[in-house]
């Protein structure tokens, strides 16, 4: 076929797998699809000059909505940069669409200019489609693994076309996802772990909570606590609860949980565990007396309680009070001035398990949304961003120091976006705090732990002066209610002293009653 022939076969593609908004990264290689996709109609198109960027936006977009996003990239280390977001896509079983644009195959091995081994770039972490050029034969349309991220790869020769016809993108048949019959599944469990739930999940899920009647120990990001009739079932202190908790049978619902706890329980082979996810990973290493089932579960699932769990009820509410300066009692501050139908965007290591710890309650339509598939804490603004690009509401990203100077880059979008109040609260603490909470090194010299935790001096004001952003350092909690109604990046330096402090009284051990 012809190279227009190969632009509008692959373009068709993209609408085929349910492809509504694509992010470019444009380059010379991919100017021929960058040109039919302007061409083409019901098509969103949002404009990158970085690859990484553009990966972690489009799956905040995915986040929000829960539908598929593609990302254009030109060739060579362009496409390699969209590996960060191909695996955080992989464990959260999101479906990515990434399309590359390659030289020809001929160039393969030879050190020529932007011409790398594209093809199976992505390895596990995206279903290969094709590695297709001209010389390819139109495919017949499949469909694939749902809610899992696919690659593909797309070799364009000299002379480039760029006078190519578009595609109606919402004219395209999509496949049907293949269904498959789900096992009973029979719920006797005494303790109910719940994380990273989309919204809409969260209300699916709810009823079967209540009828299972188990104690929850729920992280944010499973949006259940704004249901009223959950809130005798929900059991605050987190970590520490779980620590005093004995159940003899856990349901894992939704994402994988944050809590050391949940990790703990690959030693703990006594304990049962019953996995309901959409990811499809059981989140522990060990297969013995560990069970997961698919999301068609929470409305086929027969309920029985065991019985008590033994847990104990933790409210941080007075060392809250008495350190609001800490990290933790700035974080209950802000989770008072999140207005109603906020979506809010917490980031990994320290903020997503402070807010855990302060959250109680939330207002009616407050959202909350992590990358918690491999945690890591690169591209969180960007996917801040995408989560709340056709957001009407207020957004709220909440995020470390050092996850903001990973994705410096990522407010060039803003300008694209519709008229929206954007909130990034960078709690700068100078450095990687979460690894002065762990105890294993503790012991480090004083050198090292400063090497490991990345300590420095930095404001991020001139990172708002150069994206031309208003900016503002907090010094008093109260200030948070006097915010103007424009995008703002307000940088919080907690008081050291009162966060440990807070750790030192929150942590103290109790005396278990008999």
């Amino acid at each position: 076929m012809t190279q227009a022939e190969l632009i509008q076969q692959t373009l068709s593609t993209l609408a085929h797998f349910g492809v509504r908004e694509v992010c470019v990264a444009a380059g010379a290689r991919n100017a021929p699809l960058v040109s039919a996709l302007l061409a083409s109609t019901h098509v969103k198109l949002w404009n990158f000059f970085e690859e990484r960027s553009a990966g972690f936006f489009a799956l905040g977009r995915i986040l929000a909505d829960r539908k598929p996003v593609a990302v254009l990239t030109t060739s060579g280390t362009a496409a390699a940069e969209l590996l960060p977001a191909a695996i955080e896509a992989h464990y959260q079983g999101l479906p990515l669409f990434l399309l590359t644009a390659d030289r020809p195959k001929s160039y393969r091995g030879t050190g020529a200019p932007q011409a790398i081994e594209q093809a199976g770039l992505f390895g596990v972490y995206a279903q290969p489609l094709g590695d297709w050029d001209a010389t390819d034969e139109p495919l017949e349309m499949y469909a694939t693994q749902h809610g899992r991220p696919l690659h593909l790869n797309v070799c364009l020769d000299e002379p480039l076309e760029t006078n190519v016809g578009g595609v109606d993108f919402f004219g395209a048949q999509m496949p049907a996802c293949p269904t498959e019959e789900s096992p009973v599944c029979t719920l006797d469990c005494d303790l109910v772990l719940a994380a990273g739930m989309h919204p809409a999940d969260a209300r699916e899920a709810a009823p079967l909570l209540a009828r299972l009647g188990a104690p929850i120990v729920a992280e944010a990001t499973a949006n259940l606590h704004g249901f009223a009739d959950l809130q005798p079932l929900l059991v605050p202190g987190g970590e520490r609860a779980l620590q005093y908790a004995k159940p003899t049978h856990v349901l894992r619902i939704g994402g994988v949980p944050s809590w050391r706890w949940w990790r703990d329980l690959d030693l703990q082979a006594g304990i049962r565990v019953t996995n309901i996810t959409r990811a499809g990973f059981s989140g522990l290493a060990r297969r013995e007396g560990v069970q997961t089932f698919g999301w068609e579960a929470v409305l086929s699932a027969q309920c029985s309680v065991l019985g008590e769990s033994g847990m104990l009820r933790f409210e941080p509410e007075g060392e809250l009070a008495r350190f609001p300066l800490s990290e933790p009692g700035w974080m209950a501050q802000i989770l008072k001035v999140i207005p109603a139908g906020a979506r809010v965007f917490l980031g990994n290591s320290l903020p997503i398990r402070e807010v855990n710890l302060a959250l109680k309650t939330t207002k009616t339509g407050v959202e909350f949304y992590a990358n918690r598939g491999a945690n890591g804490i690169d591209g969180l603004v960007s996917s801040f961003l995408g989560m709340s690009a056709m957001h009407r509401g207020e957004s709220w990203l909440i995020v470390g120091d050092l996850s903001a100077l990973y994705d410096l880059a990522g407010p060039w979008i803003i300008s694209q976006l519709h008229m929206v109040t954007l909130r990034i609260v960078v709690i700068n603490n100078g450095g990687g705090k979460i690894f002065s909470r762990v105890n294993s090194l503790r012991s480090l010299p004083e050198a090292a732990r400063g090497i490991i935790e990345n300590r420095h001096t930095l404001s991020f004001e001139p990172w708002a002066q150069m994206w031309g952003i208003e900016y503002v350092q907090l010094e008093d909690p109260q200030d948070l209610h006097d915010l103007l109604p424009v995008p703002m990046i307000i940088e919080i330096r907690p008081d050291p002293m009162e966060t440990e402090a807070f750790w030192r009284d929150w942590q103290k051990p109790v005396i278990r009653p008999r």
